[in-house]
């Protein structure tokens, strides 16, 4: 149902539940039901009641309000009538079509009670709802309602006895005629004349003579009728309804909720009956429904209204009713002019209705201003008319925004205008508008034609347009060993590109479109785009998505996606979602994987264990397959499908209809007769010999039974596994059991790649990492992925193979079992988890890098800020050494940082830096301040690689050999052009490159202090997990680049004793190490630094370590400026950028704190007390606080023997 169709429904059940209310306030006496049969044959009931004034009780139009409203029938005590008014039409009626039946009543016929008590509630027939009726109710009574909403019109049929010459003479009293004050009744029964003429009224002459009345006749006159007769002849003859000699017409408001309103419009018959009847009137409402009447002229504001089939004829004295619904709000929209069958009316004076105004209100910077509404009387009232008010919060809240209200307003006799008055609360926030409601309640003397309205608080604080800027980018080619374009197949235990190379699929579970949202989950909080960029920045190569046969059917649009975040996703099927997904993925180099998780819509693999059910069968399983291996033919993104997720009510092998291996060799092959380059993925079942395990995770048949496709090469098995945490197996409760654990797992599917038969995926794994179990089962499970088979530190595989592919479960936190790589933010990565995963990623990457570009509001926003972006050549040509992308930027109140990626590709050729651009464009609440970025893409030096194997450097250089002198430079983790700082000719004499030589000066430092000695990757975690970066998350060699960075930084400055710390020291000592000789830097060491460091660096061996680390210049490639440099307020306005210029020196190589080439003073630096500056940097020596660690176990003398 629709909103202006409830609130027409609605009106319709408050006019009838007020015409409910006001039959108990007059409560009607049948007029007839207290005369016994006598009464019938004398006709004396009907002369009584017209000579009261009351002739029209019975016989008038059933039209709820008007004089017909009393029903035939005995009342019981407290209750009313049992026959209640028939509920007025309105638009939820008029739906139902069909012509209202005439009801007839007989008038002197006594109708039985349906007694109930007060209280009781209607039940609705069904049949009655479905067609649109509204029951309306009192004290457990049942009003009838007219089919079709059209109303129905009571024709009264005439006495048996006292025919018309009856009624007239009744309608003509006696002259002079006036009720005693009590009705007097004589001792003995008299006559029916003699009753007649104690009323005051002239015997009748009737055509055929009356017998004598029963004895009932006067009793029920004493009973009954003395202080219905007892009044005063002018009191009766105000009670008596005179029937008008022409038509008329009355207009009232059903219902008004601002942008719309309905009405009634009531006919009566004057003197004569219709045959037919035409309403005209003028008015500026635009009717949109009309019902029991029809539009047949609609000019300018000219309405001509005709009635319906059903409703021409009225009879003299009886009414009907038309209404309709129309735009705007009833208030200025009464009919004026109206006439019917072309003569001019009067309207009767109506009820006057209330109405409140909006308003508007700006906020001010303090105090209290006042919110005025306006509540307006339609005209003025004779009587005291009153209503009470209350507000309610909107956006904005009460007590912090405004101040609540409640009372009740009084509107004297003449007075048409009150106000109510709201204070709202000023404020200096740059915030949006805010809104909050007064509603109008219990009039009294009035009606309510607008009781709702909205005050909207402006706000008045001025907001600076932020600037936007976008940063440089750059990335490394990959090497010929990253994973080549095109698609996948198998070779033993092997899985290898397009190119011949064995490559390892290493990713995560993003699950989701399985459930009743259609597509992955955190969209409601996340763009999809920034999620895959950051599962490719950790390292992850591949998404497996799980899907439902239901998603693939559903008709209904995805759920569960923030259309504000994801504006590209808006107006897509929940496949064409994923279709989304999966090339942005292919866009940032990674690989998808389509699983089969369930046939219904829902979570956890279906219910019945099997890969089809009674909604989804086999043949609509296979052809489901076929359809979507179509969909993504020729697409190497989309490298395999997993048949089906956990068939752990399936058998392997024996034939039937539950025969996974059967179904997966049927499905397998259909795949790969439309697309015979995916890989087909296999898992196992529950059971098989009577041997159990996890779920998906048992393929001991593949020994007996392995599956066999059409197409060689494509079967990859795909066990699952996981900890205590989930279920608390057997192999798990024995004192050493991890010791155990490469036996359980080479059992149920690790036998199938050590012996060689196909390669294996493990497709899902994980846990929250909360049983201590688990830390075992996690450790032995990745060490046998890597090819440790028996967990002693060794890897077992020979040297060129690629380890065992997986896929983690999950990145979603929202997995009961297992928690996700995010954490519950959705942003934030599980560091925990990463330490045991990192291992064991393919250091091949995806055959793309990816370039990395830091777009910058220049402050939060409180709306929502956009800006277009688009990449175009420069020396470096789109398709050949990048992929162009295009796109737009949206930043969400209160975010300043986003990041565009752009693929660059690989090649075999020897070539210098290439350039493209990624140009801003459109921006919209903001303006741009550098609307370009330079992106470079750097040859990858000779002799390195990105493979499986021996890297150089490594993906974590470590602890070089002692004196081997092989370090790696930070420009092989990339080089940035984010400042002008990256040339070899700006520092006199030229730069000294960063190297990974400071790792082992840093971790000297550590030894000395008796920490262990740590990874770049370390650093790095640590340094973006305390904002000392520029981007909030890392991307491609981050990690290493920023923690060598951070390694240099705390190895040039953490040697320094608290209280000898001084800027100028960092700067002599680095001139000394470039330009003095080694024993002048110890002796400095030695006067300077913690109390035995400078012996612990001689007898070592570390001091050349630690003299070639005061040598790098910190801008060397870039990573100072570009990457490693937050904005972490250390004391005062001074950032950690400011502080890092300490290590930095002049021009004449003799003052710290300068930029390089120009000689300016990192100013904010200045007034940083010592103190904050060296527990800054020896943070960085202990991994702390930047805010407030130091090495406070250094403070004293060191034992040698450290």
């Amino acid at each position: 149902m629709t909103s202006a169709a409830r609130r027409i429904k609605n009106a319709a059940i408050e006019t009838d539940d007020r015409e409910m209310r006001g039959g108990r306030r007059h409560r009607r006496r049948t007029p007839y039901s207290w005369l016994g049969a006598g009464a019938v044959g004398l006709g004396v009931g009907a002369a009584l009641a017209t000579g009261a004034g009351l002739a029209q009780a019975e016989t008038g139009s059933g039209t709820p309000g008007g004089p017909a409203d009393a029903g035939a029938g005995t009342a019981s005590p407290g209750a009313q009538s049992g026959r209640q008014s028939t509920a007025k039409a309105g638009p939820a009626r008029a739906a139902a079509a069909g012509k209202a039946p005439s009801r007839s009543t007989r008038a002197l016929t006594p109708k039985p009670s349906r007694r109930a008590s007060p209280g009781n509630v209607v039940t609705r027939d069904a049949g009655a709802d479905r067609a649109g009726n509204v029951d309306v109710s009192s004290n457990g009574q049942t009003a009838s309602a007219t089919p079709g909403g059209n109303p129905s019109h009571d024709s009264a049929d005439p006495p048996s006895a006292a025919p018309s010459v009856v009624e007239s003479a009744a309608r003509t009293p006696a002259p002079g005629f006036a009720p005693p004050s009590l009705l007097q009744i004589p001792a003995s029964l008299p006559t029916p004349a003699q009753v007649l003429r104690t009323l005051g009224l002239r015997p009748l002459s009737l055509p055929a003579p009356i017998g004598n009345p029963v004895a009932d006749l006067l009793w029920g006159l004493y009973r009954r009728t003395q202080s219905l007769l007892a009044v005063p002849q002018a009191k009766a003859a105000a009670l008596g309804t005179t029937t008008a000699a022409t038509p008329t017409v009355t207009y009232a408001v059903a219902s008004d909720w601002g942008s719309g309103h309905t009405a009634n419009l009531t006919v009566t018959a004057g003197s004569t009956a219709l045959k037919g009847w035409t309403v005209e009137f003028d008015s500026t409402a635009q009717i949109t429904n009309i019902w029991n009447g029809q539009i047949t002229s609609h000019v300018g504001t000219h309405y001509v209204i005709t009635n319906a089939s059903y409703n021409g004829t009225v009879a003299a004295g009886a009414s009907t009713t038309f209404g309709y619904q129309a735009t705007p709000g009833a208030l200025g929209a009464a009919p004026t002019n109206l006439k019917v069958n072309g003569v001019a009316v009067s309207t009767p004076p109506t009820t006057p209705s209330l109405s409140i105004a909006d308003t508007t209100v700006a906020e001010g910077n303090s105090g209290t201003t006042n919110a005025t509404f306006t509540v307006t009387l339609s005209k003025p009232a004779t009587t005291p008319v009153t209503v009470s008010y209350t507000t309610a919060n909107g956006t904005a809240t009460a007590g912090a925004d405004y101040t609540s209200a409640t009372g009740t307003l009084t509107f004297n006799p003449g007075v048409t205008s009150q106000t109510v008055t709201v204070k709202v609360t000023g404020d200096a926030n740059i915030e949006p508008n805010e809104t909050f409601t007064v509603a109008l309640s219990n009039p009294s003397g009035a009606t309510l034609t607008r009781a709702t309205a909205t005050a909207t608080i402006t706000n008045d604080d001025v907001a600076t347009t932020p600037g936007i800027s976008i940063s440089d980018g750059s990335a490394t080619e990959p090497g010929s060993a990253g994973m080549a374009a095109g698609f996948l197949h198998t070779s033993g235990n092997q899985i290898v590109d397009s190119q011949g190379k064995s490559v390892q699929i290493s990713g995560v579970n993003w699950f989701g479109a399985e459930g009743s949202n259609g597509v992955p989950d955190g969209l409601w909080t996340r763009n999809y785009k920034d999620m895959i960029d950051q599962m490719a920045a950790q390292g992850f190569n591949t998404i497996r998505l799980p899907y439902s046969s239901e998603m693939l059917h559903s008709t209904a649009a995805p759920s569960g996606i923030n259309y504000n975040l994801n504006p590209d996703l808006q107006g897509l099927t929940r496949l064409q979602v994923l279709d989304q997904i999966i090339a942005y993925a292919g866009q940032d180099g990674m690989r998808v994987i389509l699983d089969h998780h369930r046939s219904t819509a829902g979570a956890g693999t279906s219910e019945n264990g099997l890969w089809y059910n009674s909604q989804y069968t086999e043949d609509q399983w296979v052809s489901d397959w076929q359809m979507l291996a179509t969909r993504y033919k020729n697409n190497p993104t989309v490298i395999g499908v997993d048949l089906h997720n956990e068939p752990y009510n399936g058998t392997w092998g024996g034939g039937g209809a539950n025969d996974w291996a059967r179904a997966a060799e049927r499905a397998g092959n259909a795949v790969l007769q439309v697309n015979p380059d995916l890989l087909v993925f296999v898992e196992g079942v529950g059971t098989y010999q009577g041997k159990s395990y996890w779920w998906g995770g048992n393929l001991m048949g593949v020994k007996d039974r392995p599956i066999v496709l059409n197409v060689a090469n494509r079967v990859v098995y795909s066990p699952h596994d996981y900890p205590n945490s989930v279920y608390a197996q057997p192999w798990f409760q024995t004192a050493n059991f991890g010791a155990n654990l490469p036996n359980v797992f080479r059992q149920a599917w690790g036998y199938i790649y050590e012996n060689n038969i196909a390669p294996v995926y493990l497709g899902e794994f994980g846990t929250k990492l909360q049983d201590p179990k688990d830390a075992v089962w996690f450790e032995a499970l990745t060490s046998y992925l890597s090819g440790d088979f028996d967990n002693n530190g060794t890897i077992d595989i020979p040297a060129g193979t690629e380890d065992m592919s997986w896929t983690y479960w999950s990145w979603n936190p929202n997995s009961s079992d297992t928690g996700g790589i995010l954490a519950d933010d959705w942003r934030t990565i599980n560091q925990n988890k990463m330490v045991y995963l990192k291992p064991i990623e393919y250091t091949g990457g995806s055959g793309t890098s990816l370039a990395s570009f830091v777009v910058t509001l220049g402050a939060p926003a409180t709306q929502t800020v956009s800006v277009q972006y688009a990449t175009s050549n420069g020396t470096a040509t789109a398709g050949l050494d990048y992929i162009s992308v295009t796109g737009t930027v949206t930043f969400a109140p209160g975010e300043t940082q986003k990041i565009i990626t752009v693929p660059v590709k690989s090649d075999a050729l020897a070539e210098s830096t290439e350039t493209f651009t990624v140009m801003l464009s459109n921006p919209s609440g903001a303006t741009l301040t550098d609307a370009m970025g330079t992106g470079s893409i750097l040859d990858r030096p000779a002799g390195t690689t990105t493979g499986g194997g021996t890297t150089t450097p490594p993906t974590d250089p470590g602890m070089p050999g002692a004196g081997s002198g092989e370090y790696a430079d930070i420009m092989t983790f990339g080089m940035f052009h984010g400042s002008s700082h990256t040339g070899m000719d700006a520092l006199e004499g030229g730069r000294t490159a960063i190297t990974t030589e400071a790792l082992v000066a840093y971790n000297n430092q550590r030894a000395f202090a008796g920490l262990a000695p740590v990874t770049l990757t370390d650093v790095g975690t640590w340094a973006f997990a305390n904002k000392l970066t520029n981007n909030e998350q890392p991307w491609n060699n981050d990690l290493q680049g920023v923690g060598l960075y951070y390694a240099m930084q705390g190895a040039k400055v953490g040697w320094m004793a608290d209280d000898t710390f001084d800027p100028q020291v960092v700067a002599d000592i680095e001139r000394t190490a470039r330009l003095g000789s080694a024993a002048d830097v110890m002796a400095m060491v030695a006067k300077y630094g913690h109390p035995g460091f400078a012996q612990y660096l001689i007898s070592t061996g570390g001091e050349t370590a630690f003299i070639n680390t005061l040598k790098m210049e910190p801008h060397y490639g870039g990573w100072m400026h570009d990457r490693a440099n937050g904005r972490l307020v250390l004391e005062g306005s001074a950032t950690a950028h400011d502080v890092n210029h300490l290590t930095v020196l002049s021009h004449d190589q003799r003052q710290p704190f300068m930029n390089d080439t120009w000689d300016w003073p990192q100013w904010p630096a200045l007034d940083v007390t010592h103190k904050r500056v060296i527990e800054y940097f020896q943070s960085m020596i202990a991994l702390g606080d930047p805010l407030g660690n130091n090495l406070t176990a250094l403070d004293g003398s060191m034992s040698m023997a450290m």
